[in-house]
C-alpha cells in the first residue's frame, strides 16, 4: 500500500497493489471509505509488482471516444478497458468493486492459461482438491468440514496452467462460508463434481464429462468470439490434463476417505 498522494483533479488519491493468482493490480481511488473497505477485503492479497495492471476507480475523467477492448456494466457500475487504461466507474460500495474485479480478472486470465471457477478449493498434503457444482451442491459444506487453515477459497477458485502443471490459487471472492481466501497455490490433485448423497462414493469422469462439468461453472463475461474460443481451448486442455471425479458425499468429514491421496 502507499500513502495518499496529490491528485491533479482536485481530490486526494490513494492507491494499493495486490495480486490474485499472480495477476497484479494497482487500484487508485479518492473515496476514503471505499479505500478502507477494499484495503480490508484484499489485505491478504496485498503485493507489490513492477508492472501491475492499473485501474482508475471513479476518477470522474471523461471516457475516451474509442471503442473499449472490453466493457461490462454490472448494476450501474461500469468496467471499461482499452490499450491505455482500465477504469471502473459508478462504484459505490465494496461489493460492486469486488464484482468488477472478478469480471476483469476472468478476462485477463484468458491470456494467462487460466480461468475462474465456481468452486471451493481445499489443500491437503500439499495438493489442491477443487470441489465444484451448481449452487447448493455443497461447496460451502465441504469448506466447513475441512481442517482450519486448509481452505484456499469457498466460492471462486482460480486455476492456471504453469510450467506444465495446473495449479489452484486462493482468491478473496468468498461465499457462504466466508473463507477470506489464502494468497497461496498448490498443484491440482483433482476436480470433484459434488453430489449430496447418503453415502460417500467417488466415480471417475471422462474428459468430455469434465468439460460438461466445468463449462457451466466457469465465470466468463466476454461476448467476443475470439475470447470465447480461447476459453474453450483452455477449459478443454484442463479437462484432458486434470483428473476429474463425481463425488457423492454425506455431510461429515468422512468423505475424505474416498478421495485419492
Amino acid at each position: 500500500m502507499s500513502a495518499p498522494d496529490a491528485n491533479a483533479g482536485g481530490g486526494r488519491q490513494q492507491q494499493f497493489e495486490f495480486s490474485i493468482g499472480c495477476v497484479p493490480f494497482q487500484l487508485r481511488m479518492s473515496d476514503a471509505r471505499l479505500y478502507r473497505d477494499a484495503s480490508l477485503r484484499y489485505a491478504a492479497f496485498t503485493e507489490a509488482s513492477s508492472q501491475p495492471i492499473h485501474i482508475a476507480l471513479n476518477d470522474h475523467s471523461i471516457a475516451g471516444s474509442q471503442p473499449a477492448d472490453f466493457a461490462y456494466d454490472f448494476e450501474g457500475a461500469v468496467l471499461r478497458a482499452d490499450s491505455c487504461k482500465i477504469r471502473f466507474d459508478g462504484v459505490r460500495n465494496e461489493y460492486a468493486l469486488d464484482s468488477l474485479l472478478r469480471i476483469l480478472l476472468s478476462w485477463k486470465l484468458s491470456d494467462r492459461n487460466g480461468f475462474l471457477l465456481h468452486a471451493a478449493t481445499v489443500v491437503r498434503n500439499g495438493k489442491a482438491y477443487v470441489f465444484t457444482g451448481r449452487s447448493g451442491a455443497g461447496k460451502s459444506t465441504v469448506a466447513s468440514l475441512s481442517p482450519k487453515g486448509s481452505v484456499l477459497t469457498d466460492e471462486i477458485s482460480l486455476l492456471r496452467r504453469e510450467n506444465g502443471e495446473w495449479r489452484a490459487y486462493g482468491t478473496p471472492f468468498w461465499g457462504e462460508f466466508r473463507a477470506a481466501g489464502s494468497n497461496t497455490s498448490a498443484p491440482v490433485r483433482g476436480i470433484f463434481r459434488l453430489l449430496q448423497a447418503p453415502e460417500n462414493r467417488r466415480t471417475s469422469l471422462r474428459p468430455v464429462e469434465m468439460i460438461r462439468t466445468l463449462l457451466p461453472n466457469v465465470l466468463f463475461f466476454s461476448s467476443e468470439s475470439e475470447a470465447n474460443r480461447r476459453l474453450l481451448e483452455i477449459v478443454g486442455q484442463a479437462a484432458e490434463e486434470m483428473p476429474g471425479y463425481e463425488l457423492a458425499f454425506r455431510k461429515d468429514p468422512a468423505f475424505w476417505e474416498v478421495l485419492p491421496a
